[in-house]
């Protein structure tokens, strides 16, 4: 008789294409991961993954029991998502996050996780967007919420929200309050998110088509972005939503521009894992909440 433990064994194998990784994922050895396989493989009388020294792949067969068990396993997240008690749902959720959901609304996200289902952890790490979507396709994170979209087969999107971007400065930098040229913006030093991000590469193009090349201070950290901004030393190009939390009241103030900045747009992926139903439903929490703090904002 197949169990669900096996299945839910050949997935991971199948998806991380790796015994070792599966091992990891599953808390258990390599020698039991091989040997649930074997047994599965047995009872099915078919050859169910091809080995080599790089990686593990299913055959033909193997892709269609792969297709079979993941369904099984997401009536069976789904039967105990609507029958049983949400206390019973454990396990930990790998949620990858772009910082300025971490200056926005995380905190309100965890709340609602935690209320909801008080036994399921989520260990949170907080990166770019392409590496967010690299450890997506690599299975390394069961959610992320990030800019553009996941453009691949094996990863399910949903759209978050939207941030505006501006061009933001201390009060030590001497700027008219009236609209200004991108001209006399680019005599300053301009800093915003790391090289390779698409602000970053937005920014960068919007200066070129006008023959312009400031110096453009990059950093993977907003709160350092925010800090070198209060200190004077550039002009900052970040979400304005986020410097409720990093920045002093009335420090730093927008400036109109005849330049516009295109808008950052954050989804939530997840990758089409085992686990995968406990993510969307943490995806589904993370929607609302998101949808929520921008009406509040607005």
């Amino acid at each position: 008789m197949i169990d669900f433990k096996s299945l839910e064994t050949f997935v991971w194998v199948a998806n991380l294409r790796s015994f070792r990784r599966a091992a990891d994922r599953l808390h258990t050895t390599q020698p039991a991961i091989s040997m649930r396989i074997a047994q599965l493989e047995d009872l099915l009388g078919a050859r169910l993954l091809e080995r080599d020294r790089r990686q593990v792949t299913p055959t033909p067969k193997g892709q269609e029991l792969l297709v079979h068990a993941e369904r099984l396993l997401r009536l069976r997240a789904d039967m105990v998502e609507s029958i049983g008690d949400r206390a019973a749902v454990r396990g930990i959720i790998r949620l990858g996050v772009s910082e300025s959901i971490v200056h926005t609304w995380l905190p309100a996200l965890i709340e609602r996780v935690n209320a909801a289902y008080p036994n399921l952890e989520l260990e949170i790490e907080v990166e770019s967007t392409p590496d967010l979507y690299d450890r997506l396709l690599s299975k390394d994170l069961n959610l992320a919420f990030l800019i553009g979209t996941a453009n691949s087969p094996e990863v399910h999107s949903r759209p978050l929200c939207t941030f505006p971007v501006a061009f933001v400065a201390s009060n030590r930098i001497k700027l008219p309050r009236t609209a200004i040229d991108l001209d006399d913006i680019a005599k300053w030093p301009i800093i915003t998110f790391s090289r390779n991000t698409q602000p970053y590469i937005v920014l960068r193009e919007l200066f070129a088509r006008r023959g312009l090349r400031p110096t453009i201070h990059a950093s993977a950290s907003l709160a350092t972005v925010v800090r070198m901004a209060l200190d004077g030393i550039g002009i900052a190009v970040v979400p304005p939503v986020i410097l409720g939390s990093l920045a002093p009241k009335g420090k730093l103030r927008l400036l109109r521009t005849k330049a516009e900045l295109p808008a950052l747009n954050f989804v939530a992926s997840w990758p089409a894992t085992p686990d995968s139903p406990a993510a969307q439903k943490v995806a589904e929490i993370a929607i609302d909440v998101a949808r929520k703090s921008t009406k509040a904002v607005s």
